[in-house]
């Protein structure tokens, strides 16, 4: 019998040649490091000799991404420390060869040692072929399977004629409307469409033509709504726009009138040209039904009155809410032909330097000469201004006037500058510096004699936005100053970073100078705003001053400049004599 470590070695020899001759590729790792590989190692990952394999880890033998999108570094740390501890892990792995060949393989970690492991690896690309065309296959086939079911409902919940949504897909979709403006205590409004007068196209035209009409209206119609909203087609000329979650009423007309506007435009339908308009009815929920078919035959009812109403109109089914938007549209409307016929005026308050009495600017103040209701100050149109989209007109056409009235006042020996306001609409402009660049060349006003005033509130709802725009009207030369200043809570840092030039002080807090008089607390507010402005090198307007005791105040506690009733009252512009008057 032979000794027992001439066994072993017989042994020992016997498991090399069996590592050295099998078809898996194996691998020593130590630390996770390549410290031995055997031939069929060296052949899977195609490299010309064994040195090359040595030192290199599993990772440097992987893309740097699983197919599933996994970091390889990040998983080959996982499943290296889960072989330590439990003794093995097996798993499917993309792997690169030494000529950036990329396969799939089946691997086994098996820990031998502290710190040493074997990778047994398998290349499995092949089979991961097959399995890739079977999935593919079935892929396929479900892809088809869902298209035929797709296609399928397609046509059952679409109108055969425009394939916009047919009843059934309304219903369904009002249906889950309602139920979530239920939850959220919101509002939706359907607007129920008839055209006016279809039937004489189809006799007269024939059915071929009412078809083609009928698919430019839908189209028509589907571009005069917002994504969250379904335009149906419920047969013959008939259409159901449904609004969800509506911001309030006045975006409900809105919408109304940009649909007649829509439909009124000419139809071109060689070698037909057609003028239609159709009459709308509208109810909203809750407040004209509570469930989904009240809430559609109060939209027909209240059709069927905007057809009494003389058609290519719209009605909406409760009177007194029907009667609120009319006079809204109809004040709209008015504007409209304000801005069109220059129905406004501008009127100027002047700022007057309180150390000379002298005035050194005067501010543009809008108003509107309506036909009916007489001169219009701005706050009871400016609003309906900035919701119909006319204000940047408006502001356009204040900016253009004043400038034109500053050169006036320059030609005629009066050293004024002019100031005005512009709107939270207007600042949001991206070509707004081109708006005031181009208001200045046309008038041929030098840029330093412009003032342009924001509000506080304008500069906090955009505060990213606003750095860049204020240094494109800086870079024009032209002055700026924060109007209304202490309602608006504008942090002080934003005093500092932006280039403002003067700061004026809202009047609501000069009245409180007239308080401290008769005994009360001295007005600090002023006091430190007056201060807090100084020391940022911004020039002090204070607003709204009336009595002599606000003015010595301000002047005693270093306010630069004033405007007001009091200014007015001095008569301090009769020097431009009927220059003002022609500004406008």
């Amino acid at each position: 019998m032979a000794p027992a470590h001439k066994r072993d070695d017989g042994a020992r020899a016997d498991f090399l040649a069996m590592v050295a001759h099998t078809s898996d590729a194996l691998l020593l790792l130590q630390d996770g490091r390549v410290l031995a590989c055997n031939p069929a190692a060296q052949a899977l990952f195609e490299c010309d000799r064994p040195d090359r394999l040595l030192g290199l880890g599993l990772v440097d033998l992987s893309p740097l991404q699983q197919a599933e999108g996994v970091l390889s570094a990040r998983a080959l740390a996982e499943l290296l420390a889960d072989a330590q501890r439990d003794g093995n892990r097996q798993f499917e792995w993309c792997c690169v060869g030494c000529g950036g060949r990329q396969f799939w393989a089946e691997v086994l970690l098996t820990a031998i040692a502290p710190k040493r492991v074997v990778a047994a690896i398998r290349d499995i690309s092949a089979r991961k072929q097959d399995q890739l065309v079977m999935h593919l296959a079935l892929l396929a086939d479900v892809a088809d399977r869902r298209r035929s079911e797709e296609q399928t409902r397609h046509l059952a919940e679409h109108d055969f004629l425009t394939d916009l949504p047919n009843r059934v897909l309304l219903l369904d979709r009002l249906s889950l409307a309602m139920a979530a403006a239920r939850r959220k205590r919101s509002r939706l409004a359907i607007l129920f469409l008839d055209l006016d007068r279809f039937k004489n196209i189809n006799d007269t035209l024939g059915h071929h033509v009412g078809d083609q009409l009928l698919r430019e209206v839908a189209a028509r119609l589907v571009r005069c709504v917002r994504s969250v909203d379904t335009v149906s087609r419920q047969g013959g000329d008939e259409f159901v726009i449904m609004l969800s979650e509506i911001g309030g009423i006045d975006q409900v007309a809105h919408v109304a009138d940009t649909v007649l506007g829509a439909i009124s435009q000419e139809f071109v339908l060689e070698p037909h040209r057609l003028h239609v308009s159709t009459s709308i009815g509208v109810s909203i929920y809750p407040d004209d039904g509570a469930d989904i078919d009240t809430l559609v035959r109060n939209a027909d009812l209240a059709m069927y009155h905007a057809k009494e109403k003389g058609r290519n109109g719209f009605q909406f089914f409760s009177p007194e809410m029907n009667a609120q938007i009319v006079e809204r549209v109809t004040f709209e409307n008015d504007l409209r032909r304000a801005l069109r016929e220059q129905q406004f005026v501008l009127e100027y308050e002047a700022q007057v330097d309180i150390a000379s009495a002298r005035p050194l600017a005067a501010e543009a103040l809008l108003r509107w000469r309506h036909p009916a209701l007489g001169l219009l100050r701005p706050e009871r149109f400016i609003g309906v201004a900035e919701d119909s989209g006319l204000m940047v007109g408006i502001g356009q056409w204040v900016l253009e006037q004043a400038c034109r009235a500053a050169r006036r006042w320059q030609d005629a020996g009066h050293a004024l500058a002019v100031s005005v306001n512009l709107s939270q609409t207007q600042f949001l402009q991206r070509n707004l510096a081109d708006s005031v660049g181009a208001a200045l060349a046309a008038s041929g006003l030098a840029p330093e004699l412009l003032e342009l005033e924001l509000t506080e509130a304008i500069i906090m709802k955009n505060v990213a936005s606003a750095p860049a725009t204020l240094r494109a009207l800086r870079a024009l030369g032209v002055r700026l100053a924060i109007d209304d200043f202490g309602t608006g809570y504008t942090r002080v840092s934003h005093l500092r970073e932006y280039p403002f030039d003067k700061l004026k002080i809202d009047r609501t807090f000069i009245g409180d100078i007239d308080a401290a008089a008769d005994g009360a607390a001295p007005p600090v507010v002023v006091i430190a705003m007056i201060a807090m402005a100084r020391s940022l090198g911004l020039t002090v307007l204070a607003e709204g001053v009336e009595t002599e005791a606000q003015l010595s105040f301000l002047a005693q506690h270093g306010c630069q400049q004033y405007q007001g009733h009091y200014a007015q009252q001095k008569g301090l512009l009769d020097g431009l004599d009927g220059l003002l008057d022609g500004a406008a």
